[in-house]
């Protein structure tokens, strides 16, 4: 299969077995997963997987997503994706590399759900009980419903575009981080789930603008997102109620004022608005979260007989640099090791592979410059001069 199948098949079943979808929740307010804290939580809840069809107890509990990405306890999890990756490099057979080519493309796809999950508002904001909705006509068919229309309009290629990510220091980044420009953060930042929105309370329709926001934040369940001040209590007693946007014109909830109160719901129309303005920022983040599994930047070259390495020098830590020949059969030996040499963009120089050799590759097995597991290959053939 194409790398995007592979990528897609572990996707599919990263929820599987159904215990392994409480760990895709993550409340960066907290720093923690599902938990007990809030009352809607407090019951049984069934969802329905809409890749498989089938019913499974989803409950309270488990790591938080950004450490179940790369927990050991998570069989596609980072540990398993690095031993993939290595043996992908360094398995003598051509078919061993690409078996385990594709079993580190699965645990990517696994952990790339993970993270795409953060750009859910319910899987942010510690709302399980958005993920007990009823999704179809059928009484048994439970889930979340934003994710169903999520399925429903996009589909798995309906996506067209994507956003940059911002700059990001590490994978775990991507998830959270002290400066708030992790998926999840943008997430919980920016939008309600429907068991997150303001408390519903009553307000005189001659309330002034001012008064009228004070109240708003007042029953904020969470600071953010902040208040309007263009929220319309006229407009809101009408049938359909009013809409409140964000400063991108994006659905964010419809509100309405009747005898004195004012509600709010997320209908099918606004959730579709936020997957059209959260999906290509999903995609960026996973677009970014790829790359740095897969770096494309370490490069080699043959200079006067011997073999260079370069790579990035803002990305590249301490690490090991393996040497491979690979014969007209495809077959791989090991021919050489060394350290990190330096701090330049010059990682390694090394001797040339022996007689025969028609490609050389290089495995970097170290860190990044932040001192975060770091893996990266790159293949030459040999003499480069041919």
């Amino acid at each position: 299969m194409s790398a995007l199948s592979w990528l897609v098949a572990c996707a599919v079943i990263a929820d599987m077995p159904i215990s392994h979808a409480a760990n895709h929740f993550l409340d960066p307010s907290t720093s923690k997963g599902l938990t007990e804290g809030n009352p809607a939580l407090k019951h049984s809840l069934y969802v329905s997987l809409v890749s498989v069809g089938s019913p499974g107890r989803l409950s309270a509990g488990g790591q938080a997503a950004n450490t179940w990405w790369s927990s050991a306890k998570n069989p596609m999890s980072y540990v398993g994706f690095a031993g993939q990756f290595r043996k992908a490099v360094t398995s003598p057979s051509a078919t061993g590399r690409a078996r385990h080519l594709a079993g580190s493309l699965l645990a990517a796809g696994s952990m790339l759900h993970v993270l795409q999950d953060m750009g859910s508002p319910s899987h942010v904001r510690n709302d399980l009980a958005a993920h007990q909705e009823q999704v179809s006509a059928s009484n048994d068919d439970l889930g979340s419903r934003f994710e169903r229309i999520a399925s429903l309009a996009f589909g798995r290629l309906g996506i067209s575009r994507s956003t940059s990510a911002p700059a990001l220091s590490s994978l775990s980044d991507h998830f959270s981080n002290a400066a708030g420009t992790g998926l999840a953060d943008v997430t919980a930042r920016g939008y309600f789930s429907n068991n997150t929105l303001p408390h519903s309370f009553s307000v005189r329709r001659d309330a002034g603008s001012s008064k009228f926001r004070g109240l708003i934040s007042s029953h904020l369940r969470r600071p953010y997102p902040q208040a309007p001040t263009n929220l319309d209590l006229v407009a809101a007693r009408n049938p359909q109620g009013a809409t409140w946007s964000n400063e991108d014109g994006v659905c964010l909830t419809r509100y309405r004022h009747k005898q004195a109160k004012l509600s709010w719901w997320i209908d099918d129309d606004c959730a579709l608005e936020q997957l059209e303005a959260v999906f290509p920022t999903i995609t960026g983040y996973g677009a970014s979260f790829l790359e740095r599994l897969y770096p494309d930047d370490i490069g080699m070259a043959e200079r006067s007989g011997a073999v260079v390495v370069t790579g990035d020098v803002a990305r590249y830590g301490a690490g090991s640099l393996l040497f491979f020949s690979e014969s007209a059969d495809g077959t791989r030996t090991q021919f050489h090791t060394g350290a990190r040499q330096g701090d330049g963009s010059e990682l390694y120089l090394a001797p040339a592979p022996p007689a025969g050799t028609v490609k050389v590759a290089v495995l970097f097995d170290g860190t990044d410059k932040t001192g975060k597991p770091l893996l990266a290959t790159t293949v030459l053939l040999w003499p480069a001069s041919n």
